[in-house]
């Protein structure tokens, strides 16, 4: 076999095992802080409201729904947790 032949081989082969294109995950619940420098950062990391919640605390910044899904109607949050109720006792 001649290095040609090895040459076009090998490229076959890796584009064979080719995974594809990787796709950016966009999750439902978004933290934004305020960075002195930089202004004002925006994430959208969090898959329940409690985890960006929970990160808003140390940062001290406020979670809201990620506005990029809402004008995109095609793609829906996979997890969208219902407001608590809480129940009230009666005595």
């Amino acid at each position: 076999m001649g290095n040609a032949t090895r040459t076009l081989l090998a490229l076959a082969g890796l584009l064979a095992l080719n995974p594809g294109t990787a796709q950016a995950t966009e999750y439902p619940y978004c933290l934004t802080f305020i960075e002195s420098w930089a202004g004002s950062i925006e994430r959208c990391d969090y898959s329940t409201m409690a985890q960006c919640e929970a990160s808003a605390q140390g940062l001290s910044g406020s979670c809201a729904a990620n506005w990029r899904l809402a004008w995109n109607r095609s793609q829906t949050p996979d997890v969208v947790e219902p407001a608590a109720r809480t129940k009230r006792i009666r005595r």
